[in-house]
């Protein structure tokens, strides 16, 4: 729309600003109108001073945006937050074929983040955000649950980088955090201590599976008679998928035993499918109920502490728990010349070397 003529007496005045004579005392007085707000404002009588000030705002005004162009500037988005990526996320790994254990820790670290990042947009989270986090958890002694969450946020951010929710990924700058081991190693000694010292049928089976077919606790505790076929024991790795067939021929000798006779033990005067079951009833346990994990786990530590007093073996703060018998059975194994990389299921002979490495607690022979 062109702006409204000027008045022939305000010809010499520049833009916006205005004159006006008092009839009652013949005064002249100069007034601006702000072009975009419309509002006016008393510039007094002095002409020459009303023209400086009027000519200093419209320099103003021209740097200023016009209101429709103002208006036309694009809104930024912030995009979606974090929990509203989530929902998108978790719907599309959990499609993959996880493992019960893998899923369960998915959700439990999941949550962890969509408490600390949720509010956030994905596209404002940045590097030093994620360090910063990253970084507590681990002064608070959580390294291995900082570098396992900093594995996920990576993921979460890639697939977004994909998904077009946000364009870098805040992770990539940051360095995993350096988890020091502090749990012992069981030694043989030990082992055949707890061994002789259990009154427990089952906890024996459970070693005696466990020592010689190097599986987690949750495969041992999986472990059915009718997996046993054609010579093999068949496993199902619950962790990570992998599928072992073990012969039932494999011997250590340095404990003295064969898998096909711990089968042969396993089948006892109590009627059961699982290798590993009570005896006994206790309660809502009936015999030949498979052991919980639980129950196992702290057992095996019972025993071992009683073990440990027994023949004067010293433990450290942190004594080794039913776990580390996967990685006595992969230094057996390969001392009696096995490669223990196939029976622990492993992908990389780098994650084996993890488990066959004894953290000191056994003499190096040298000839």
């Amino acid at each position: 729309m062109a702006p409204r003529p000027r008045n022939p007496g305000s010809k010499d005045l520049p833009p916006n600003l205005y004159r006006k004579t008092d009839s009652r005392n013949g005064i002249t007085y100069y007034t601006y109108r702000d072009p975009v707000t419309g509002r006016t404002f008393g510039l007094g009588k002095d002409k020459d001073s009303a023209i400086r000030e009027a000519v200093a705002a419209n320099c103003a005004e021209v740097l200023k945006p016009a209101l429709t162009t103002r208006l036309a500037e694009p809104v930024i988005e912030k995009g979606k937050t974090f929990s509203e990526w989530l929902v998108q996320y978790k719907l599309e790994y959990l499609e993959k074929d996880l493992s019960l254990h893998t899923a369960r820790n998915f959700k439990s670290r999941i949550k962890r983040l969509e408490v600390h990042f949720g509010d956030m947009a994905m596209r404002e989270i940045k590097t030093m955000d994620v360090a910063g986090y990253l970084t507590g958890l681990a002064k608070e002694g959580k390294a291995n649950m900082s570098k396992a969450l900093r594995s996920l946020l990576r993921d979460v951010f890639a697939e977004g980088i994909a998904a077009g929710v946000c364009d870098l990924n805040p992770v990539d700058a940051t360095k995993p955090a350096r988890a020091k081991v502090t749990r012992e190693r069981l030694s043989l000694d030990l082992w055949k201590a707890i061994y002789e010292t259990t009154t427990r049928p089952w906890l024996k089976r459970a070693m005696e599976l466990a020592i010689l077919t190097g599986q987690r606790r949750d495969d041992i505790r999986s472990m059915l008679f009718k997996h046993e076929k054609d010579g093999f024991l068949h496993i199902v790795q619950s962790k990570t998928g992998a599928r072992l067939r073990i012969s039932t021929a494999i011997r250590l000798e340095s404990v003295n035993l064969d898998l096909s006779t711990v089968i042969k033990r396993c089948r006892d005067q109590v009627l059961s499918q699982h290798l590993v079951h009570y005896t006994k009833p206790n309660g809502r346990i009936k015999a030949g109920y498979p052991v919980t994990l639980e129950i196992l786990t702290r057992q095996f530590a019972k025993e071992r502490d009683k073990a440990a007093a027994a023949y004067g073996i010293a433990l450290t703060e942190h004594p080794p728990s039913f776990h580390e018998m996967r990685s006595l059975s992969a230094r057996l194994h390969a001392a009696e010349g096995r490669d223990p990389q196939k029976l622990l299921g492993h992908k990389t002979a780098a994650m084996t070397d993890m488990y066959r490495d004894s953290r000191g607690t056994e003499w190096i022979d040298v000839a």
